[in-house]
């Protein structure tokens, strides 16, 4: 005879055939006695001591869990399988306890209401999701029509009692609002928010549910229709009388669907926007290497400007009125760099070095490009940055645009920078209004 155990001889029991009970619960359908022996942590004393105290059970050599134990893992993991007159017991279960509670103020009686309020809250929860795995397994994976039709009628009816359910769950906590409200209890309050909001968050997924379950029946009945002329078609061609008895043929003919129509290859042509782009650039690059058409080309474009080239000069930019700055350089004949270089910012701005004028004068060329005009020209000077090395700037020569309505001029020495010039402007053709400048 066995002796009766206690809560620590089981927890220690459960404990120390934990990988036993993990190998089991994860092969539902029961293993062979020899594969458990066969493993360095089984012996035979062990084994039958666990089926001696009901953890596992064996059955013609094939041991498996214990249902109690498969019971208690599934519904605390809230994996297990939920039927409907679960949800029905947890209802009656709360009615009773609601009952009791009325006719004696007992802990023993709030505690089984909470407890019957979460499984409800659970379950249904577990039962909806279930339901709707079922369905879309059963559509997708059931190959005979007619038992897929059955097994979609069958849910179809499984979730209007899962309807029903939530319905009489929701009156019963509408009922017993009031008796809730005189009982003081934080946590029963939250069970009790927490279940509504369930309840109604269940119920319109149910209705989703009943939607596509409508759906996935009209398209099993016209599948089945036209499975039942496949089959006949397939008949006839088997008989050679699909040419003869139809006009299959010509109604293949005749058809201009997409799939029945030649191939034709997609020559799409690239935008010249995108080719102005940097991903357009190393595309272009791509297939001149390709075409080996890089062979005499030793001119390279300027590197990408670093992302954040100008935070440095947000705070001064922010004190500058840069609107006026532009105002007096359309009122002035000096071209936009030697402006800038030259002027003489207030007080309250300080003096700029040279790298933060640079970044003013680009600044000024891509928001005001409206207001300017590129003369085509680019000069090339030198000058000692802030770490007193020797660099060499190349920038476009930008007038006002109000002279686009004048004639052209006779070319005019520009004013002398207050850097040296080591090389003559020479003409280049500039195709976008972004100025970038170029350092090497």
């Amino acid at each position: 005879m066995k002796a009766p155990l206690t809560i620590k001889d089981l927890v220690n029991l459960l404990y120390q055939s934990r990988e036993i009970i993990e190998m089991l619960f994860g092969n539902k359908d029961s293993i062979n006695k020899s594969e458990i022996l066969a493993r360095e942590d089984m012996t035979d004393e062990r084994l039958e001591k666990l089926v001696m105290y009901e953890i596992i059970h064996e059955n013609d050599n094939i041991i498996g869990l214990d249902d109690r134990i498969l019971t208690f893992i599934e519904e605390f993991l809230e994996i297990g399988e939920v039927t409907t007159s679960f949800i029905n017991d947890n209802i009656q279960a709360l009615n009773e306890n609601l009952r009791y509670y009325r006719i004696d103020s007992n802990p023993k009686f709030l505690r089984n209401i909470k407890r019957s309020l979460k499984k409800i809250n659970s379950t249904t929860s577990r039962e909806v999701m279930k339901l709707h795995k079922n369905i879309d397994d059963t559509y997708k994976n059931q190959d005979n029509y007619l038992i897929k039709l059955q097994e979609l009628d069958k849910y179809k009816r499984k979730r209007d009692d899962i309807i029903n359910l939530i319905k009489e769950s929701e009156q019963i906590v509408s009922d017993a609002q009031g008796f809730f409200n005189t009982i003081i209890d934080p946590e029963l309050s939250s069970i009790v928010l927490d279940l509504r909001y369930v309840l109604v968050r269940n119920r319109d997924y149910l209705n989703e549910i009943q939607s596509q379950i409508i759906d996935y029946i009209n398209k099993i009945q016209y599948q089945a229709v036209i499975y039942k002329k496949i089959q006949r078609l397939k008949e006839l061609k088997d008989y050679e009388e699909l040419k003869y008895k139809t006009d299959f043929v010509d109604v293949v003919a005749g058809t201009k669907a997409l799939m029945f129509q030649k191939r034709n290859p997609l020559k799409s042509r690239l935008s010249l926007d995108f080719l102005h782009t940097d991903q357009g650039y190393a595309l272009a690059r791509k297939v001149a290497v390709k075409l080996d058409l890089l062979r005499n080309n030793t001119r390279k474009p300027a590197g990408k400007m670093a992302a954040g080239f100008d935070n440095d000069n947000r705070e001064e930019s922010a004190s500058m009125n840069i609107a006026g700055l532009v105002e007096k350089f359309m009122q002035s004949d000096s071209d936009l760099f030697q402006f800038v270089m030259q002027y003489k910012f207030p007080e309250k701005v300080g003096e700029l070095s040279i790298e933060k004028r640079i970044s003013l004068y680009v600044g000024i060329s891509i928001d005001y490009d409206a207001k300017l005009k590129i003369s085509g020209k680019l000069v090339k000077i030198d000058y000692v940055n802030e770490k007193k090395q020797r660099m060499k700037i190349g920038y476009a020569v930008i007038k006002p645009a109000k002279q686009k309505a004048l004639a052209e001029p006779m070319p005019v020495e520009p004013p002398a920078p207050p850097m040296e010039a080591t090389a003559q402007p020479e003409p280049v053709v500039v195709k976008t209004k972004k100025v970038r400048t170029l350092t090497k």
